[in-house]
């Protein structure tokens, strides 16, 4: 059985630089996703690939947002 690749749009960068930090209900409690972390309730800008931030987008436990600049 063969895989199948998606196909990659060229003009899609590489990296995406997101703002990450963890919702309310969390507490101060620090949260790790995608190798990446701690997360807190402070907001953290970070570089991720695009497999990263499908998984920190796919955490109810963090608020995600485009960062800009």
């Amino acid at each position: 059985m063969a895989r199948e690749r998606k196909a990659v749009d060229a003009a899609t960068p590489a990296t995406v630089r997101l703002m990450v930090r963890t919702v309310a209900a969390l507490g101060n409690q620090p949260r790790y996703r995608a190798n990446l972390g701690p997360f807190t309730r402070e907001p953290k800008v970070v570089v991720v690939e695009r497999w990263q931030a499908e998984a920190l987008r796919a955490d109810p436990m963090l608020e995600v947002a485009e960062a800009g600049g």
